[in-house]
């Protein structure tokens, strides 16, 4: 899908512990997001198979014919796909869409005191291991955030993600970019899936 929002780009700083902290020596990282286009589906492809992506993946459909039926043009998914960039790189996927267009999640989400209508729900992944356990995740997210699901959309105030709860370094990176859980992997159900393990405290526009 190519339609509206062709691409945004901000430039913020990478390997924060929590909003408005910048440690000491911290490098500035450029991120830019473009909409996800066919020609993106062989990287997209090469991720979701990469074994550090795949084992989240909960059974999806990585083939690449699969591939193309959830992320090619043709597709009538209705969330944003974007590809995040770091310096003129591709570093991974990122997308947004509003709750409603997963029944099951939505229950949950608003079972915490989400308010549906304003929210949009973000999944992402970072593409390369050697990408990951750098900070980068988390500028991505804070990013991402920023400038697609608040600069482009007012009708989203919060933004909401839920990993499994076995996936620390994705509770980690939402932790560090700022997003206080309502359910923690101490306190979601053991074995549970997604949307019951990990639901995030909205992420309110600043």
């Amino acid at each position: 899908m190519t339609e509206g929002h062709p691409e945004a780009a901000c430039r913020v700083t990478g390997g924060h512990d929590g909003p408005g902290e910048t440690p000491q020596g911290a490098l500035e990282v450029g991120v830019s997001f473009r909409r996800l286009t066919d020609d993106d589906l062989p990287t997209m492809h090469r991720w979701l198979n990469e074994p550090g992506v795949v084992r989240w993946w909960e059974g999806n459909d990585v083939s690449w014919d699969g591939v193309v039926g959830d992320y090619g043009s043709a597709s009538t998914d209705p969330e944003e796909h974007w590809i995040a960039s770091v310096d003129g790189r591709d570093l991974g996927w990122i997308q947004c869409g509003a709750p409603v267009n997963w029944p099951d999640e939505s229950v949950a989400w608003a079972g915490l005191g989400v308010d549906l209508a304003s929210t949009a729900g973000i999944d992402y992944l970072i593409g390369d291991a050697a990408d990951r356990g750098r900070g980068l995740g988390s500028t991505m997210i804070r990013a991402f955030v920023d400038r697609v699901v608040f600069g482009l959309h007012p009708e989203w105030n919060h933004a909401g993600a839920d990993p499994l709860a076995a996936n620390t370094a994705s509770w980690r990176a939402l932790e560090k970019a700022g997003w206080p859980a309502l359910l923690t992997p101490s306190t979601a159900p053991a074995g549970s899936w997604s949307w019951t393990a990990a639901d995030h405290h909205p992420l309110s526009r600043r």
